[in-house]
């Protein structure tokens, strides 16, 4: 029994993940700490797992349909590395309720943005996008720096970041914003996955059972993806975002 939520949770993860671009870690850990019980950090490890396998699904899924701008998923996966690590150093000073309270505002501004130009977005779908020949890579390289400084030290995804700035700071189609999005977590979930493993934090029976569903789960979630407008998606978007600034808002408070 145990199994099957495990399959069904998975395949819930994977199909919310491939269609906005994140690894669905934001609902895998709180699942495993308040429904299972485990420790944050083993909740940490094995979310890790299924996000490495999630994303992989997703990606693959995407390539097929041609829209994953490689370039840039391995240019900014391995802009995040530096950015991570200086945030794991600042962490320690940057803590505090001001601070949650400024990123909390700072993301329901995000989500109120996008949301609104969300209306103003053509109808286009998966079968309209096209991966961009040129685009700003020094400035997408630098964000990711900053995605990775944020994601370290908040604790959350970077697609809920990379995937608005890549739709409307370098103008990638939105659906190419989020195939891409979904491979840089492919790449810089492995180095995670391989560390947390090292350190023993990974429930392998766990965190197999939940990727083989999000593995599933990605296929479906790149299927619906190329059916749904980009206005659409960057709705759906707008409100993962929002929820994570209420999330840390209820923190600062």
């Amino acid at each position: 029994m145990e199994l099957l939520c495990f399959l069904i949770v998975g395949i819930f993860v994977g199909l919310l993940g491939s269609l906005l671009g994140i690894g669905g870690g934001v609902v895998i850990v709180p699942l495993l700490v308040f429904a299972w019980g485990y420790e944050p950090q083993i909740a940490i490890g094995t979310s890790v797992l299924v996000v490495l396998l999630n994303s992989i699904s997703g990606t693959l899924g995407y390539m097929r349909k041609k829209q994953v701008c490689v370039d840039a998923a391995i240019k900014f996966a391995l802009a995040t590395v530096p950015g991570a690590f200086l945030g794991s150093y600042a962490a320690e000073f940057l803590q505090g309720r001001l601070f949650y309270g400024v990123f909390g505002l700072f993301f329901l501004g995000v989500a109120y943005n996008m949301f609104t130009k969300a209306t103003k977005k053509d109808g286009t779908t998966g079968a309209n996008a096209q991966v961009p020949e040129h685009y700003n890579w020094q400035l997408g390289v630098l964000c990711s720096i900053f995605v990775g400084f944020l994601a370290s030290i908040l604790g959350i995804g970077g697609g809920i970041v990379h995937v608005p700035f890549m739709a409307y700071i370098l103008q990638f189609p939105v659906h190419v914003a989020i195939a891409t999005s979904t491979c840089i977590l492919a790449v810089s979930s492995l180095s995670g996955m391989l560390s947390h493993a090292y350190l023993g934090h990974i429930v392998w029976t766990t965190g197999l059972g939940i990727g083989v569903g999000a593995f599933v789960g990605a296929q479906i979630g790149v299927q619906i993806a190329q059916r749904l407008k980009s206005s659409y998606l960057l709705k759906l978007s707008s409100v993962l975002v929002c929820l994570t600034g209420i999330k840390f808002l209820m923190s600062a408070f």
